[in-house]
């Protein structure tokens, strides 16, 4: 079970000190207006020990509008990426390893794969892009090596990159219960996870030969779709599963995917989750008054966590490290230090 969880509190305006109060002290998140105000943005990751990076697009082809952030962490301000025209485009995923990041969507010809070197701050189309109707979830577990999930009409393939996306090879498919993927986390090269919905309602696979063969997880029952998924070794998981009436519910597994269970969330709608590894997770979504993050330690006391600036639900978190987080809103990057 997760222990010691705390929960974000979302500060809506300016604090006003008076004569002779103690300042309040600084929030440990702040929230940032995107970039791009026409865009909104959907898909985040950070690379190890480094740059994070977020992204969107709008599917307008009036407006061939596209956006990339960079940061290079916990409250640093975000700085827009050179990024192409990328006309009747959406981005819906990201991977990044410890020196770049690939961006996973869907365009009018099918899939679509951007490689970003947040670094340099510039954003290009890969020459190549793995056959399907779009990239869905992208999880890169080493240096230029990603796995992504690519829908085609019925059913969801997996396939590999080893070289930072220049080529792709496809080795397996999920299962027919999983046909439409939401999600991936592969914590080594041959441990990954990947969550969606099928025929039955939610659904989750696990893969211990990095995509090949794929076996079903037990998943509570009365789910409609599992949304999220990270794992912080290749035990440890967390996911974000929707009911039907859609609520949302925080699920754990302890032993590699195999089985989950519901567990307690201060989050009151939590939408994206995230591991630095084994101690520390961070579920974000929506609490009372706005987004909301929470932050789940296990080896030390919990760190309550305050927000300025974030009135919109968090869709999407990701670390740099366990203590060097983001998280994006629809319209907005969010900076904060678990």
């Amino acid at each position: 079970m997760i222990a010691r969880i705390a929960v974000a509190g979302v500060l809506a305006g300016v604090v006003l000190v008076g004569c002779g109060t103690t300042p309040a002290p600084p929030p440990d998140g702040v929230g940032y207006a995107a970039t791009v105000p026409s865009v909104t943005l959907s898909a985040l990751a950070c690379e190890p020990l480094a740059w994070c990076v977020a992204a969107g697009a709008n599917p307008s082809a009036a407006t061939r509008a596209a956006s990339v952030e960079v940061t290079a962490g916990g409250r640093g301000r975000w700085a827009p990426a050179a990024t192409p025209a990328l006309t009747g485009v959406t981005i819906s995923s990201a991977g990044c390893w410890a020196s770049g990041c690939l961006l996973g969507g869907a365009g009018p010809s099918g899939s679509v794969v951007l490689i970003v070197n947040p670094a340099r701050k510039v954003a290009a189309v890969t020459a190549s892009h793995p056959p399907g109707t779009g990239v869905v979830a992208m999880s890169c577990p080493g240096p230029g090596r990603c796995l992504a999930l690519v829908t085609s009409t019925t059913s969801t393939a997996v396939f590999a990159t080893t070289d930072s996306g220049a080529a792709w090879q496809q080795r397996g498919m999920l299962p027919a219960a999983l046909a439409v993927a939401t999600g991936a986390a592969c914590a080594t090269p041959a441990a990954c996870v990947a969550v969606g919905t099928g025929p039955n309602g939610a659904a989750v696979a696990r893969s211990v030969d990095g995509g090949v063969r794929w076996a079903l997880g037990a998943i509570p029952r009365g789910l409609a779709a599992v949304t999220s998924v990270t794992c912080g070794s290749p035990r440890l998981c967390l996911a974000i599963a929707r009911r039907p009436n859609g609520t949302a519910v925080l699920l754990e597994s302890t032993d590699g995917a195999r089985a989950w269970a519901i567990v307690a969330s201060p989050v009151t709608v939590p939408a994206g989750v995230t591991c630095a590894g084994v101690p520390t997770c961070v579920v974000g979504g929506s609490g009372v008054h706005g987004g909301a993050i929470a932050t789940s330690v296990r080896t030390a006391r919990p760190h309550l966590l305050t927000l300025a600036y974030v009135p919109d639900p968090v869709i999407a978190v990701a670390c740099a490290t366990p203590v060097k987080c983001a998280a994006i809103t629809p319209a907005s990057t969010v900076s904060f230090e678990g």
